[in-house]
């Protein structure tokens, strides 16, 4: 709707402002001093109408003043409209009444707007009768003109309107369906996210206990089921940064293998959520040597390249053949892989049976 009012204005000013340009020069000379005057009037009151009237300030008052203004052009149409003119249907008062009959349908509710044409229609009608007592009927096809031209313009602004009403109604349902969608990605990315930290924390370290059994310390045991708690209960950041450095020695640090660490130069600050995934896939993938590789060391790499992160953990021993993992056992998929995607990241797994495991995360990915 507002920008049919918008619309209304504008071709309104320059319809108007053209016909009062045009008008004088059609007048004999000794008449041309009026049409001049009521041309610069017009000119004027164009302007200041467009100016409150698209800033919609005091409809009520614009509309009182426009009516005067309109109704006083119509009765003068002696001044500005030559006595040689025999047609009515082409004086230029005609005209500037029709757009301004026109634009009040764009601009006002329709049982308001239409009163308002039938009225400057009688009042361009009064201006025929008094400009010419005698023959004023030759007027009376173009003020019928005038109020169908109203009624159609009304028509076509109400059909637009409830086309634009109803494509704005679409638009609305399909994006309320876009963010239920979005929202259900959301909670389900939610859900994977907890599975994987659960599988890597206390399914992870039950499997280890499991397997190892009594070789592993019991304060090692209980250190660890403290850092799975503290996980599965800790609170998701999405923003700000964290040390990258640090948070792998963090990670590494509880970790029962005897770890060897290269972090080549300073690694400095990233996205928490990112590192958050690079210390959960280095957490992963220590796990997996821990419980199938058959020894008890590692190697963990780290080093940066402009933004770029990489981080490898490798290991020297049995290792595993990748097209073989059965669909149960994919922790390394699950837990390391999805969530270094999940971010921007990329990881890969490369093992060969009998030469051992390399896992390589890098953030971001491009």
């Amino acid at each position: 709707m507002s920008f049919g009012r918008r619309y209304a204005h504008r071709i309104r000013a320059v319809v108007v402002g053209s016909c009062a340009l045009l008008a004088p020069p059609a007048m004999p000379v000794d008449a041309m001093p009026a049409a001049v005057a009521v041309a610069a009037g017009m000119l004027a009151w164009s302007a200041v109408h467009y100016r409150f009237g698209t800033t919609g300030r005091r409809p009520r008052l614009l509309l009182a003043a426009d009516l005067t203004v309109m109704t006083g052009l119509c009765l003068g149409q002696a001044l500005s409209v030559p006595a040689a003119q025999t047609l009515h249907g082409s004086t230029w008062v005609l005209v500037a009444v029709s757009i301004v009959a026109v634009s009040y349908q764009l601009v006002y509710p329709a049982p308001l707007a239409l009163a308002l044409a039938l009225y400057l229609a009688a009042a361009d009608l009064a201006g025929a009768m008094l400009d010419r007592p005698e023959g004023w009927a030759y007027a009376l096809p173009n003020v019928g003109w005038l109020l169908i031209q109203s009624s159609l313009a009304q028509g076509l602004y109400r059909l637009v309107l409830r086309s634009s009403r109803t494509a704005d109604a679409a638009a609305a349902r399909t994006a309320a369906a876009r963010r239920g969608h979005e929202v259900a990605q959301a909670q389900r990315s939610a859900e994977r996210e907890y599975l994987a930290t659960l599988h890597d924390t206390a399914c992870a370290t039950l499997l280890m206990v499991a397997v190892r059994g009594s070789s592993i310390p019991g304060d090692v045991v209980r250190r660890q089921a403290a850092e799975d708690l503290r996980k599965l209960a800790a609170e998701r950041v999405t923003t700000g940064e964290s040390e990258v450095a640090e948070e792998l020695r963090e990670e590494i640090s509880g970790n029962p293998l005897r770890v060897r660490t290269e972090f080549a130069g300073g690694l400095g600050r990233a996205w928490h959520p990112a590192v958050v995934a690079l210390r959960g896939g280095v957490a992963e993938a220590l796990r997996n040597v821990a419980l199938h590789s058959g020894v008890d060391h590692a190697t963990v790499r780290a080093e940066r390249a402009g933004e770029r992160v990489t981080v490898t953990v490798s290991d020297d021993g049995a290792g595993f053949d990748v097209a073989l993992v059965p669909a149960h056992c994919r922790g390394l998929a699950w837990s390391v892989v999805e969530r270094m995607t999940a971010v921007g990241g990329r990881a890969s797994v490369d093992s060969t049976l009998g030469r051992g495991t390399t896992v390589r995360l890098e953030w971001p990915y491009v």
